[in-house]
């Protein structure tokens, strides 16, 4: 169960938007919303924009009604920092600059790689146009790990009213087609409004145009199990997809 929600807040447009998804979410859920400033050299070490950011945060977190929650700053490098506070969370809430998806494929490594390699909880990354939840991706590609994927996604899914759409992706139609009916079998027991959609191949197209086509707000699925030396080299899927799509993204171990 989710029960707290740790948020990367800060004085840019996409930490903004991170922050008033997560607290939406955060009430949604009945969740505590942990917030917190990492404060490193790209802030100056400056005081000033910390203590700027905690009160906006605070005055901003109590206008939602029924919300617990607390701010903090905690100094260091935001790629390893974001990690070690995540382990006190169930979900962590980061958010992209928006010229990160511009650059498509010259898809340099970036924060949210070592982040993405790293971290153990489940994490949403919101890009900035993204808006709450009516629909959920679910991507399914026949592994453990997707089935971590699809229990979270159950379980939000059923405290936001959210719907869900499965899919389900193998390199044949057979393979497919037997995930979609694992992925029905245990949806059937959630309060959840369910559809399931079946293609061939674990592929960055088939996922962002199925999340488009379908109007999904949300894309699910599982982190990149490839090892750190291969995603220095190559982008996984994963890594593709949070990057280019234009909608928020949960990652899952």
């Amino acid at each position: 169960m989710i029960k707290n929600i740790l948020v990367a807040i800060g004085d840019t447009d996409y930490e903004k938007n991170a922050f008033e998804y997560a607290g939406q979410l955060a009430v949604l859920l009945g969740t505590h919303l942990s917030c917190v400033f990492f404060q490193d050299s790209s802030h100056g070490g400056n005081a000033d924009v910390a203590a700027t950011v905690l009160r906006r945060t605070e005055a901003e977190c109590s206008l939602y009604d029924f919300l617990d929650y607390h701010v903090e700053a905690v100094a260091g490098n935001p790629r390893q920092m974001i990690c070690e506070q995540a382990h006190s969370a169930d979900l962590v809430v980061v958010g992209l600059p928006e010229d990160i998806r511009k650059r498509k494929l010259k898809l340099i490594q970036n924060q949210i790689d070592d982040v993405l390699q790293h971290i153990t909880r489940p994490i949403i990354v919101v890009h900035e146009q993204c808006t709450l939840l009516r629909k959920i991706l679910a991507v399914h590609h026949g592994d453990t790990y997707s089935d971590h994927a699809l229990g979270l996604v159950a379980e939000i899914g059923e405290l936001t009213k959210a719907g869900i759409l499965g899919l389900a992706l193998s390199s044949t139609q057979p393979e497919a087609t037997q995930i979609k009916q694992q992925m029905e079998a245990y949806l059937k027991y959630y309060d959840v409004q369910t559809d399931f959609l079946t293609a061939r191949g674990f592929t960055v197209a088939n996922i962002l145009e199925n999340a488009e086509e379908n109007d999904c707000d949300l894309i699910a699925l599982s982190a990149s199990h490839h090892g750190r030396l291969y995603e220095l080299v190559f982008q996984s899927t994963t890594q593709t997809v949070v990057k280019l799509a234009n909608r928020a993204v949960l990652v899952t171990r």
